[in-house]
């Protein structure tokens, strides 16, 4: 389900990612999902957050969360497992290594995806390679079973630029007074 963000405040003076102040306002979609035992909920937010060119492509990175990192895991240790069971094919392993393929295997995956996370993190001056305002908490309260209308009670945003979580947190002020809004660095 999508719905308009509230009526947030958010300054244009800097980009929000690198703090350049050749910006414009650009509209992030950020979804916020919950679990129910085995069944979703997303719920996709629109904010209008200031951005500069260089830093526009990072909008569309949303973060990785738990499951998408267990399976880059799981996807870089079984295609170690299998390079190494098909060179074994080919190539006499001394019989440590051979019998231990599945183990080697996946110590050689838990280092690649710890090197292709760590390859994709933002360079500076940017703070974030993926979204720079994330969604932490939100309180939505929908008018029927089946969507409809809702209602935004409570946010709590996440900036990973300290700069413009202050700046921001200044702009908002009466919302997080009020207590629907909370803003963190994250």
């Amino acid at each position: 389900m999508e719905i308009q963000s509230p009526q947030l405040s958010f300054p244009a003076s800097f980009c929000c990612n690198c703090g350049d102040t050749n910006c414009s306002s650009e509209i992030q979609h950020t979804r916020v999902t919950r679990f129910f035992a085995i069944y979703g909920s997303e719920t996709t937010f629109q904010l209008a957050v200031p951005i500069c060119a260089g830093c526009r492509r990072t909008l569309r990175r949303r973060p990785a969360g738990f499951f998408i990192r267990v399976l880059v895991f799981a996807l870089m240790s079984g295609a170690w497992f299998l390079a190494l069971f098909a060179l074994g094919r080919s190539v006499t392993f001394p019989p440590l290594i051979a019998g231990n393929l599945v183990a080697i295997g996946v110590g050689l995956g838990a280092i690649s995806a710890f090197l292709f996370y760590r390859l994709r993190r933002a360079r500076p001056p940017r703070t974030s390679f993926r979204q720079p305002v994330r969604i932490k908490a939100a309180d939505v309260n929908f008018s029927s079973v089946m969507g409809g209308p809702a209602e935004v009670r409570f946010m709590k945003l996440a900036f990973t630029n300290p700069e413009y979580l202050h700046l921001f947190a200044n702009a908002n002020r009466d919302a997080i007074k009020a207590g629907h809004l909370a803003v963190v660095k994250g």
